[in-house]
């Protein structure tokens, strides 16, 4: 394992209950980045999982802010990429039964805090919650993208939290930081454990899920890992 220069004392410990993840460690081939759909409070996200059963979460959260904050130690993990059997299925996988528990232990998660995909109303920009977002934070896409014309952008602060987060995961589970330019589609290569960094768009259709979303900036930032 590589040595990295990350300051880990500055990610926020916000702990789920050891029954709300699964504590049994594995190796890791992928990290694979969503974002909330939800307001910018990273801790609120963590809240909501505190109320769930289900074992659904990542152990990183990233708010608008730039903090990091974790949920459970990366070594572990939790439920968050719910790709149906059926549709693992059409990839030709035999076995699709546990391909997405298999991907689960195999990945590391992280959310970033974002709206997500936006609709204009009266002249603005909203959320499906109803939350008007600024323009200035308005990403635009033509043609667009999983059904929408605009998201919420990452903002300056959390692409760069999200580098770093990168950075130090790929370095300590020796995940590749090639980048993949298909990793806004699914993927089969994705869904087939090929080591890497992905998205929840690499494993989900378009019409169940949109996270992430291209901006530019984080292409670029993709791009830039692997000679960082």
């Amino acid at each position: 394992m590589k040595n990295t220069t990350m300051d880990i004392s500055k990610i926020v410990q916000y702990p789920l209950a050891e029954d709300q993840y699964h504590k049994v460690e594995f190796p890791k081939k992928q990290v694979v980045i969503h974002h909330t759909a939800s307001g910018p409070s990273a801790k609120g996200n963590i809240d909501y999982w505190k109320t769930q059963p289900d074992k659904v979460a990542t152990a990183f959260v990233i708010g608008k802010d730039g903090v990091i904050v974790q949920a459970f130690g990366s070594k572990y993990y939790a439920a968050h990429l719910g790709i149906p059997a059926a549709f693992i299925k059409t990839f030709g996988f035999t076995d699709y039964g546990t391909r997405c528990d298999t991907l689960h232990k195999q990945s590391v998660g992280i959310e970033i805090t974002s709206w997500g995909g936006l609709t204009k109303k009266n002249g603005k920009w909203v959320s499906y919650a109803g939350v008007v977002v600024p323009d200035s934070d308005v990403q635009i896409y033509d043609p667009p993208f999983r059904g929408y014309v605009a998201f919420e952008k990452y903002s300056p602060a959390q692409l760069a939290s999200v580098k770093e987060l990168l950075l130090y995961l790929c370095n300590t589970y020796a995940v590749p930081k090639v980048y993949h330019t298909d990793m806004w589609d699914v993927s089969k290569k994705a869904i087939g454990s090929e080591p890497g960094i992905w998205t929840h768009t690499s494993y989900r259709k378009p019409t169940d899920k949109q996270d992430c979303h291209p901006q530019p900036e984080l292409i670029a930032l993709l791009e830039s890992l692997a000679t960082s």
